[in-house]
């Protein structure tokens, strides 16, 4: 049942209370969606490719032409009024709740089997930095989950962020062995230094390995040293404050943006920034490079 001008209503739950089943009925639900065409979905086509050393694996997905973009300069990316799927979400996207100040939703415009969104309760704008309750909605559902998943952030339009209302998305983490290659990130070694030259990589980026014990403290201690990293980099080029979040169980990544793409008419999120790179066209193809990953973010 929905509730006017607010999030559906959806019993809480603790963090430790998440549906023991969830990643079942998760593909169940999206599979039931994707046959009644609510679900924007097809199998993608991949291939592997690399530049000056950079592996990046092209993804194609012509269905993402149909998802809508909010302009940057759109009042609802600082209100959340007007045009805003998530402030009053379909319940039948609804999947829990996550906490008492979290929804965990089914996205509709998917490239894998299935694509998550994990939103505020209540309007925050995506130019907002993660805070902690973010953190540990998020990191509740990657140690919740049987398959390894990962999440992504993008904060700001240049960041790639489709909508204005706070969201991250999670997905089941790629399968490097098919891919030939592994998300750099992986190569960061340590819990307390920040790696930021990983060999081949050619835009500015912040990695910290997590600690086998991480706790929601030390999960915050390393986003806040990253973000800090990141806003010294925007600083010393003049530019900020947008920037993605990438997170697994295993490390978490952050890298700046100066473009979010969509001016050269390729755009970028955080997937991308990894090495997943979602297409609309294979033209597209023709505009990646390693040379374009710095215009997206920073040059090393």
């Amino acid at each position: 049942m929905e509730s006017n001008g607010g999030p559906p209503e959806v019993r809480t739950t603790t963090l430790a209370t998440l549906p023991s089943d969830l990643e079942e009925q998760t593909l169940s639900i999206f599979d039931t969606l994707v046959s009644k065409g609510e679900i924007i979905y097809e199998p993608s086509t991949t291939d592997t490719v690399e530049d000056q050393g950079f592996k990046f694996e092209f993804c194609l997905a012509p269905h993402l032409r149909r998802k809508p973009i909010t302009p940057s300069d759109a009042p609802e990316r600082k209100t959340g009024q007007g045009s805003n799927p998530f402030l009053n979400p379909d319940p039948n996207f609804v999947l829990s709740a996550v906490g008492p100040s979290h929804l965990l939703l089914l996205n509709k415009y998917c490239v894998y089997r299935p694509c998550l969104l994990l939103i505020t309760r209540h309007f925050a704008p995506q130019s907002d930095s993660l805070d902690r309750s973010d953190l540990k909605a998020a990191w509740a559902l990657l140690t919740h989950f049987k398959h390894k998943h990962m999440m992504i952030f993008n904060c700001g339009y240049e960041a790639g962020s489709s909508q204005g209302h706070k969201h991250m998305q999670l997905w089941r983490y790629p399968d490097e062995s098919a891919m030939g290659f592994e998300l750099f990130p992986s190569k960061a070694t340590s819990t307390s230094e920040i790696t930021g030259d990983i060999a081949n990589v050619p835009h500015q980026h912040f990695v910290l390995r997590l600690p086998a014990d991480v706790n929601e403290a030390k999960l915050v201690e390393a986003y806040s040293e990253l973000h800090q990293a990141v806003q010294e980099c925007h600083a010393m080029h003049g530019g900020g404050p947008a920037y993605n979040v990438v997170l697994v169980k295993e490390w978490m990544c952050l890298i700046p943006r100066r473009h979010c793409g969509l001016d050269k008419g390729a755009g970028a999120n955080a997937a991308a920034m990894v090495g997943l790179v979602w297409l609309i066209s294979n033209a597209e193809k023709q505009i990646w490079s390693a040379e374009y990953f710095k215009y997206l973010g920073y040059s090393r």
